[in-house]
């Protein structure tokens, strides 16, 4: 679709009832973000640093845990801004680099990036794997071993999802189910990662019978979710002129044969009946005695932060999708 088409969708304003606020670091993080892919050459151009440097990935880091340190932050930036520049190889290729996206490559990529968080050095002379390496030695420093250990699991799940996104943007013809979409878009979007991080933005260590509580799970099964259907409705337009239908919008139209209208209202319906379930599951969560309830609050908290962190940041901070 072209900019004439795609300016014609209409995107409902979503429900969020959590409140936002932006650490007063974060022009600081942007600094020290820059200096990382730089350090890295991460960015390979005048353009590409133009590019990056528009989107305002710091606001989002800085929004989503804006009560973290400054150590932290720039660590998750880091972070963050990593995947960005990696995902936009993977997703904006030429014919001359047509191969990154096929699965042996990708499947390279996935055994370099698990030897590098195993060991923390990198296996061969690679920026993204010397850069990773960096970022998982610091991370290792302000964290727990039990969530070092999560981490690892959640980043290998994230990079196989990629290999399954990869593989069904290449057949545009087999279309996955809507439930398929929506249970790998949680980890191809590294939703699961930004969960993760949750322990340590909120510094809050919860015992695994209650990170493993069925309401937990469900919490942070929602939060994840949320945060994917709004980014699908945000980035729908950009998508869609990029050619790219790898979106719940359009696994609703394709699977129950609707107009692109009437898929984006069930989209948006989808995320809002959503968090009104968290707000209504929060509410209803177990009691685990007075302390362990503080910080139970707290971390729930965290994930509300998360939540309306990526929420403003998408239509308030980076132009990178104005759907409004």
């Amino acid at each position: 679709m072209n900019q004439t088409e795609t300016a014609k969708i209409v995107i409902p304003r979503l429900y969020c009832p959590f409140p936002t606020s932006v650490s007063p670091y974060v022009e600081l993080v942007a600094s020290n973000t820059f200096e990382f892919l730089h350090k890295y050459q991460l960015l390979d151009s005048p353009e590409e640093e133009r590019h990056f440097a528009r989107y305002k990935m710091a606001w989002m880091t800085c929004r989503t845990m804006p009560q973290a340190g400054f150590e932290l932050l720039c660590c998750i930036d880091n972070l963050y801004s990593w995947l960005f520049v990696l995902d936009e190889q993977l997703d904006h290729v030429t014919p001359s680099t047509a191969y990154i996206r096929e699965e042996n490559y990708l499947q390279q990529l996935i055994d370099g990036f698990s030897y590098v968080l195993k060991h923390k050095v990198s296996p061969v002379d690679n920026k993204f794997f010397h850069a990773l390496a960096d970022i998982c030695v610091r991370l290792d420093a302000l964290s727990r071993p039990s969530w070092q250990s999560q981490f690892l699991i959640s980043v290998q799940a994230t990079f196989e999802a990629a290999i399954w996104e990869a593989k069904n943007n290449k057949n545009r013809e087999k279309h996955p189910t809507v439930a398929q979409y929506m249970h790998m878009r949680l980890f191809f979007s590294a939703a699961n990662i930004g969960t993760d991080i949750n322990e340590l933005a909120t510094g809050v260590w919860l015992p695994m019978y209650v990170l493993q509580h069925p309401d937990m799970v469900h919490l942070t099964a929602l939060s994840r979710r949320v945060v994917c259907w709004a980014n699908d409705l945000f980035s729908l337009r950009k998508e869609l002129e990029h050619g790219d239908e790898h979106n719940l919008v359009m696994m609703l139209k394709y699977h129950h044969n609707t107009t692109l209208e009437e898929a984006v209202l069930m989209a948006a319906s989808i995320h809002d009946d959503e968090i009104r379930e968290f707000v209504s599951c929060r509410a209803a969560f177990p009691d685990f005695g007075e302390e362990l309830n503080k910080r139970i609050q707290i971390y729930v908290d965290g994930l509300e932060t998360m939540v309306a962190g990526f929420f403003y940041w998408s239509i308030t901070d980076t132009p990178r999708y104005n759907p409004y």
